[in-house]
């Protein structure tokens, strides 16, 4: 039985990432990763860590629910954990319980947001802000031409 870990942060755009793959599997293990939103440092300083964790949790079991009896529906085994250490760590660890695993990064980036790495060998996605950055430099520079 193939085992997948999927990392996600919305439940729409992990829902249009696996349900791809369930055309091409049999019978699998899913690992489920929430991954969610940081707590602004504001919010965060009236928080405990029991409040967080709670959060956190919550947040997982909601936004995963639809997938897990998407894939429960077909009968397969479904577990879902919360991203509580750097994401590096946290596929090592999965590795190491579960043996050999297709990790699935069904993240979405939004803009101005850099994702840490899931595995060693990925390579992070240039920033979406690279273009209009150089284009407002680009303007600044003619402006100040001009006069």
């Amino acid at each position: 039985m193939e085992t997948f870990v999927i990392f996600a942060n919305d439940k729409t755009h992990v829902m249009n990432q696996v349900l791809p793959l369930l055309e091409d599997t049999n019978a699998a293990k899913w690992v489920l990763v929430g991954c969610p939103p940081r707590v602004t440092r504001h919010a965060g300083k009236w928080l405990t860590q029991r409040a967080l964790k709670r959060f956190k949790d919550e947040w997982t079991e909601t936004n995963l629910r639809d997938v897990a009896e998407v894939l429960k529906k077909r009968g397969d085994n479904v577990v879902t954990r919360v991203a509580v250490s750097s994401l590096l760590q946290m596929t090592q660890a999965l590795k190491a319980e579960f043996g050999p695993v297709r990790i699935i990064d069904a993240r979405l980036q939004r803009q101005m947001q850099t994702l840490p790495a899931v595995t060693e060998s990925q390579v992070p996605e240039a920033s979406t802000w690279v273009v209009p950055a150089g284009a407002i430099a680009f303007g600044a520079a003619v402006s100040l031409a001009a006069d």
